[in-house]
């Protein structure tokens, strides 16, 4: 084995430290961000310890049930070759490289090996569009496209936007060949299965520094045009934030549920659990199915599970003791916790499912570490490495209690878990002010200081004088022990008030119907207090939502404001004036 860089040690010290501290205090008190100039986590990393290591890096099982297991020194290998196969493309340190693709074994091959390349890696949505496509080409500089081949037809109609690539390369899924037709300007499509005929030995050459662009990512958002966001080379160093959140071990099998076009796979399926030396569970589903990933994480001795809200409560619909789990270690993150989903996965599992709250644009920010007890309703504390304050609008702390906007300290020292800054400078003047990166999220610090999430700064709004966070009256509606998911929306009522508006999924076996309306205005009215009742309720099959499954909360306003304009009330809609004869309401309510 190579000796090991001056950078890269400080990279192992800090890495040894999270996984051998003691207790959260410990952590905290004890974590210092290193000053790194030379580092490429491939290289000086991951090729350390991956050589003739025989251990599972990866376990993969695709949609029909066929597995793969590759070794740590197999996953290095392999990279290599896939670096080697690029740097025969033409590929130069810095290009940056849009991938299109499912959870495979091959994603995993080529962020490695673009990464030994010193390319920029931006993940992209398998459900983008030809014009999204063409966008995310131009305003990413983008001089690689690499896609699974089923979604070769999409970029091929992406445009003039193709004529700035060097290369398009397709990765198969079946055994066919991935066939190109020569167009004048565009190049032809090269088969990924090439790579295979390359050394498996690799040797850059040139320096990667710690400030050079590793990913780009476009954000799931909440805009019309999603803001791209961008972090330096030293972005793994700074998910040992979220290695030590996750309590990952060498000896853990970790399974995050997400897909590969959004940070949070680049988080918890890629960075967190290799920094800690264990194996990475994954499973391409064509459509999530909770009974069959079940069987997977009992299977696989699944010791370490991430998955967002949505997730557990379709895990909370089936009958777990049908299984005989390894689970250790529990998260949520991508959405807010409800308490009520909380307490029964600790009821039925017996584990804290702990809650991690971070952003596109950073690492985990805050989190409950295993084995502290938070108040209910509470997300955590601040990751070791971020100094983390609820300020006003004056940037001005608050008091233990009141609201305000969370913000990270970015000097004396900038968390290497931040974001380099947007592709918008005027964005970035917006986020970055006086010494602090603002996150846009609302929240309040109690005495102990845990952090209570309340909404994205653009959600919370004003009902009768009183401020609503859609977070809290869905948390309260959701204890109804028939309703699946809440959206709540700002409304207009018919006396021109706003007022809240809940959209509801309902479990299976519940039926949208007027007595069930009335049920859960019923239960509202019996356990909300009067200023945050929704006036209105409407039920849908689904919601719309990010690639990160959070609740678009602005596509449902939208909605909400279309109905008013044309006079419309939604199909499955019902006020609580519909029934005031039988929740006994005043004439004006």
């Amino acid at each position: 084995m190579e000796e090991i860089t001056h950078d890269a040690q400080k990279f192992f010290t800090l890495r040894d430290f999270v996984q051998q501290a003691k207790s959260y205090e410990e952590a905290y008190n004890g974590f210092k961000w290193p000053r790194i100039t030379k580092f490429n986590w491939a290289t000086d990393y991951f090729d350390k310890i991956a050589q003739d290591n025989d251990k599972a890096a990866l376990i993969f099982v695709e949609n029909d049930d066929t597995e793969t297991i590759v070794s740590y020194d197999k996953m290095r290998r392999r990279s290599n070759q896939v670096a080697n196969f690029l740097n025969d493309l033409g590929m130069q340190k810095g290009d940056r490289v849009l991938m299109m693709m499912d959870s495979s074994v091959e994603i995993f091959e080529l962020f490695l090996g673009i990464m030994k390349m010193g390319g920029a890696i931006i993940p992209a949505s398998t459900l983008l569009s030809p014009a999204d496509i063409s966008d995310r080409i131009e305003r990413g500089e983008v001089k690689f496209v690499i896609v699974h081949n089923k979604f070769r037809e999409r970029v091929d109609e992406a445009g003039d936007a193709l004529r700035k690539l060097k290369a398009l390369i397709c990765v198969r899924q079946v055994a066919q060949k991935c066939d190109c037709q020569e167009t004048e300007f565009v190049p032809c499509w090269t088969d990924y299965e090439d790579s295979k005929q390359y050394p498996e030995e690799y040797e850059p050459g040139f320096i990667t520094y710690s400030t050079d662009t590793l990913f780009m990512f476009f954000t799931s958002g909440t805009t019309s045009k999603p803001k791209l966001v961008i972090h330096p080379y030293h972005y793994p160093l700074g998910h040992l934030t979220t290695t030590y959140w996750l309590d990952l071990q060498n000896d853990d099998v970790h399974y995050n549920i997400s897909s590969p076009g959004w940070a949070k796979f680049a988080w918890s399926s890629f960075l967190a659990p290799w920094n800690a030396g264990a194996t990475v569970f994954t499973y391409n589903y064509a459509a999530f199915d909770p009974d069959k990933t079940l069987r997977f994480i009992e299977k696989y001795k699944v010791s370490s599970l991430c998955a967002p809200l949505s997730v557990w409560k379709l895990f909370l619909l089936r009958d777990f003791s049908k299984y005989n789990f390894s689970l250790k270690k529990i998260v949520s993150a991508g959405e807010p916790l409800n308490p009520e989903v909380s307490n029964k996965v600790k009821s039925i599992l017996g584990l804290d499912l702990c809650e991690g709250y971070g952003q596109t644009e950073t690492t985990a920010l805050i989190f409950t570490p295993k084995g502290m007890k938070v108040p209910e309703g509470a997300m955590g504390k601040a990751s070791p490495g971020y100094e983390i304050k609820i300020l006003d609008e004056k940037l001005d702390e608050v008091d233990p209690g009141e609201d305000g906007q969370i913000a990270v300290a970015i000097y004396p020292v900038k968390p290497l878990g931040l974001l380099r800054g947007y592709d918008d400078e005027e964005k970035n003047r917006e986020i970055f002010k006086g010494g602090w990166y603002l996150t846009g999220d609302t929240a309040f610090m109690d005495k102990e200081g845990f952090v209570h999430f309340i909404g994205r700064v653009d959600d919370v709004f004003k009902s009768l004088d009183y401020r609503i966070s859609p977070f809290e009256v869905e948390s309260e509606i959701m204890e109804h022990h028939a309703i699946m998911e809440v959206g709540v929306i700002p409304t207009i009522d018919d006396r021109d008030r706003i007022v809240p508006k809940a959209f509801i999924v309902l479990k299976p076996d519940y039926f949208s119907n007027k007595q069930m309306a009335l049920e859960i205005f019923r239960f509202i009215r019996d356990n909300m207090a009067p200023y945050k009742r929704p006036r209105s309720i409407e039920f849908m099959t689904e919601f719309p939502k990010t690639i990160s499954s959070k609740v678009m909360r602005k596509d449902l306003r939208q909605y909400d404001i279309d109905l008013k304009e044309n006079k419309q009330r939604g199909e499955h809609e019902y006020l609580e004036k519909d029934f005031a004869k039988e929740l006994n309401l005043r004439k004006r309510v």
